[in-house]
């Protein structure tokens, strides 16, 4: 298993809208071959900024998601309302547990 965990920072006329779609996609994620769970948090601090952690069954699965048109074409979406690119990290599982 492993965990991708994206942050992106919106631009504030975009949030309702980006909220919104996202809330819409994540049942389309989940559904997805080898995705086992998704969640979307916003940031602490800034109210621009929300992480998408989702975890997969393996980097090929997350790599088969990335290419399908599902993604490509959401992200497209919205990537054009980003104040900065996104920035993505690839965990694997948890030596410590909570």
């Amino acid at each position: 298993m492993i965990i991708r965990i994206v942050q992106m920072e919106f631009r504030p006329e975009a949030l309702e809208q980006v909220r919104s779609r996202l809330v819409e996609q994540a049942s389309k994620v989940r559904a997805f071959p080898g995705c086992l769970a998704l969640a979307l948090h916003p940031d602490a601090e800034n109210p621009n900024i929300f992480y998408s952690v989702s975890h997969w069954v393996d980097k090929e699965a997350l790599e088969a998601y990335r290419r399908s048109a599902l993604f490509r074409e959401f992200w497209a979406e919205l990537k054009i309302h980003f104040v900065q690119p996104a920035r993505a990290f690839t965990l694997e599982p948890s030596f410590l547990a909570l």
